[in-house]
């Protein structure tokens, strides 16, 4: 029997190497993170007033950027999020997508019915008649970044479905589209209000969708939705050109990286990226090509400066156009080299008149991205659209691993990773760090550099995408090393989510199987492909070489209080970034949700009476471990 050989690979070999890695493991989000975030659903006003809406009705979902739809125009629990992540090349940034997924980010349940519901606010055509000519527009797609829903039949139907609310309060199907199956790009639909039974004071309409109630397979988005009249031609026109595709990473590798590693580079801005790009769609139809030219910015928040980077020369659109690319250049606006984290906001402006200004429309001529130099690498963008999981040929473990670079010697303290419940609920899986092997043209080292096994919990707490687990000590790196998971012989999958609008350099992702290491291609193997490629959601936390433990004089500093805690509401005293808090065993009890990283207050009321360790890493990567009592 012939032993498979190690895998000898040179930078020319490289990527004719790629299928071995065999098909991505890809699923479906069970669970979605980013929608319980209280950033992302933070409590908004229901529309208060004492009268219906008044015509024109519009709304292109460019706001919020990420959560629930806008309270002034639409009622409030329907299930749908409003992002700028689902959907494929949208009309305009930012769509209504309906799937299985609840506002808080669980499923439904399981089997098949009714999902995602979006209903407007009342709408008063008391004054329309039929000769007003009154039209919904919108668009709609069925699918999203990873998939088509599956063909709708008798007895699993999958549809996306519009209805009007009549003056005696019935709801009335007057569109519906079946799932043939396939991913369909946009389409414009118009839809006639033509019957006087519609004609009424407070008139209502509703997109309700039916699928999968335990996933987001079964997805489906709306876009640029209007009631207007339509007296002439010119009236359903839409004179708009607008940004589509999220915008791409401000750094050359990656989405994030160390402050100080930044700063060690030998030119610190050759880590920008050079072609940072979106799409723009020119939605007229009049035949007229429409000039125009952009402007891109760089800002350090909170307050810093915005400096303009190089971007392409202006542009003149077809109409109608659409995904037509626009790019800069972000290194022609270098980032100050200093030693404190940073957040980044890098913006892409419009401008072309469109035949005047339209206030409605004006959001979705900007599109922004964030960016944070702080102590970590990732390759994602911080939300999951699908899931992953480690193929399982043969008895022995195995792994991904993604590829960092680093600018000088550093230490990984950590390894943060984004499992998918319910899947990964209770199951016990095992980050590495592995050096690269200069025998093998830096592929991964056979063994790993150090190992932490762990049980992963139930759930994570609400608006927690990612889980942190300590390795037992620092692990000293320096020029390439590899971060990654894996588990033993499992009969079921275990997931790990996945970012679907981030693609990684070709050569971030490997995959241990069969015995040995080989590339990962992460761009889809249907014909034409269904995405470009998936970021794996893991997170390698650095050091910068510092002591982690804080002296002692400086921990003295750090009080909690109450201390017994009978509520389990805590202070903390003392600047701190985030906490962890452990308990007598040393398992990860809980740990603070992102939106509240480095607040005074720990929300610990979830957790049992008992004996807990908590953790506060300070700005500078120094750790302060304080013991609390909870009595409750």
């Amino acid at each position: 029997m012939m032993c498979p050989k190690p895998l000898r690979l040179s930078v020319l070999s490289f990527l004719s190497l790629l299928p071995l890695a065999g098909l991505a493991q890809l699923g479906p989000l069970t669970s979605d993170p980013g929608r319980t975030s209280p950033g992302t659903f933070r409590p908004q006003a229901t529309a208060q007033r004492g009268q219906a809406l008044a015509l024109p009705f519009f709304d292109d979902f460019t706001t919020p950027l990420d959560g629930r739809p806008n309270a002034q125009l639409w009622q409030d629990r329907g299930g749908v999020l409003v992002s700028n992540r689902f959907a494929v090349a949208p009309p305009t940034r930012g769509t209504a997508t309906f799937d299985g997924l609840k506002e808080d980010g669980r499923p439904y349940g399981s089997g098949y019915s009714d999902i995602d519901t979006l209903t407007s606010q009342p709408i008063d055509l008391s004054a329309s008649t039929v000769a007003s000519k009154l039209y919904l527009g919108f668009y709609w797609q069925a699918g999203n970044v990873l998939r088509a829903p599956e063909q709708s039949s008798s007895s699993r139907t999958r549809s996306l479905q519009l209805e009007f609310r009549d003056a005696t309060g019935n709801w009335v199907p007057v569109w519906t589209r079946l799932s043939n199956g396939t991913r369909e790009a946009f389409r414009r639909k118009f839809v006639a209000i033509d019957q006087t039974r519609f004609l009424h004071a407070n008139f209502q309409f509703r997109f309700r969708t039916k699928g999968s109630l335990a996933s987001n397979d079964d997805s489906w988005s709306v876009d640029y939705v209007k009631l207007a009249p339509v007296q002439t031609t010119a009236d359903s026109v839409y004179q708009d050109v607008a940004t589509s595709k999220p915008l791409s990473s401000l750094l050359a590798r990656g989405s994030a990286m160390p402050v100080w590693q930044y700063n060690a580079a030998a030119n610190p801005a050759s880590m920008l990226n050079p072609a940072t790009y979106t799409t723009i769609n020119n939605l007229s139809t009049t035949n007229i090509p429409v000039p125009g030219q952009w402007i891109g910015t760089l800002e350090v928040l909170p307050s810093g400066p915005a400096a303009a980077f190089t971007t392409t020369p202006p542009f003149t659109l077809s109409s109608p156009q659409y995904q037509a690319r626009i790019e800069g250049d972000v290194r022609t606006s270098p980032i100050p080299v200093t030693a404190d984290p940073k957040t980044i906001r890098h913006r892409i402006q419009l401008n072309t008149g469109e035949g005047g200004v339209n206030p409605l429309t004006l959001p979705n001529d900007n599109i922004i991205r964030l960016t944070e130099l702080s102590d970590y690498y990732a390759f994602d963008d911080g939300t999951a659209e699908a899931t992953v999981s480690v193929p399982q040929p043969g008895s022995a473990t195995n792994y991904y691993a993604l590829r960092f670079e680093l600018n000088k010697p550093d230490q990984v303290r950590s390894i943060r990773i984004s499992p998918s419940f319910p899947s990964a609920a209770n199951r016990t899986i095992t980050v590495n760090v592995w050096d690269a092997d200069p025998a093998n043209s830096n592929a991964p080292t056979r063994l790993p550099k150090s190992t932490q096994s762990i049980q992963l919990p139930d759930s994570l707490p609400a608006g927690q995408t990612f889980l942190e687990v300590a390795l037992p000590s620092p692990v000293a790196v320096s020029g390439v090393f590899y971060a990654g998971y894996g588990h033993g012989v499992i009969s079921t999958a275990l997931n790990i989510n996945v970012d679907m609008n981030t693609v990684p350099p070709a050569d971030a992702m490997w995959q241990f199987t069969r015995g040995f290491w080989e590339p990962k291609s992460t761009v889809s193997p249907a014909t034409p492909p269904l995405y470009d490629g998936y970021a794996l959601m893991l997170r390698p936390v650095m050091t910068n070489n510092v002591l982690a433990v804080a002296p002692a004089a400086v921990a003295a500093g750090y009080t909690l209080y109450p201390n017994p805690s009978s509520d389990g509401q805590v202070q903390v005293q003392g600047r701190y970034s985030r906490a962890l808090v452990l308990d007598a065993l040393g398992r990860v009890a809980w740990q603070q949700p992102a939106a509240q990283q480095g607040q005074p207050a720990l929300d610990l009321r979830e957790l049992p009476a008992g004996l807990y360790m908590v953790q506060l890493t300070l700005p500078d990567g120094l750790t302060v471990t304080k013991r609390l009592i909870l009595t409750k």
